[in-house]
């Protein structure tokens, strides 16, 4: 089980900028961010930064070389379906608009973290307990 070890992601592309940002968010969720080469085994996740579709299926094939069996997510300038389509078919297994809400960046990644303990504590629409059963109406 992983609950004892701190998952990593590893960041191919982006500038000093997308990965202080993605170091933040990732770090709420208890998920190291490492740039560059793997620092001893493979990542949990690989995050691809693409802003043209030239350099996508470089860094794909670069993600898959440097951790095969992990999941890919692509990351792109903006809602672009076009390039988002590609990423899927190219074998990202999901992609993330630079610019949306990071909450929605936060649950993009957690779905792909196999095994996160922080998963749970995640809930669509905002943290919202669950509610007991009242007498009352």
């Amino acid at each position: 089980m992983r609950s004892s070890s701190i998952a990593r992601a590893l960041l191919l592309g982006g500038d000093a900028s997308l990965s202080s940002l993605l170091r933040d968010v990732l770090a709420e969720l208890g998920i190291a961010l490492e740039s560059g080469a793997p620092a001893g085994g493979c990542p949990d996740l690989v995050l691809v930064h693409v802003e043209r579709g030239e350099s996508l299926q470089r860094r794909l094939q670069r993600a898959r070389e440097l951790s095969p069996q992990r999941p890919i997510i692509a990351l792109v300038p903006f809602a672009d379906e076009r390039l988002m389509g590609l990423a899927l078919r190219l074998g990202a297994r999901d992609c993330f608009a630079l610019g949306r809400p990071l909450g929605e960046l936060r649950r993009v990644l957690l779905a792909h973290v196999p095994g996160h303990p922080s998963s749970v504590f995640i809930s669509p629409g905002g943290a919202v307990p669950p509610s007991t059963e009242s007498p009352h109406d």
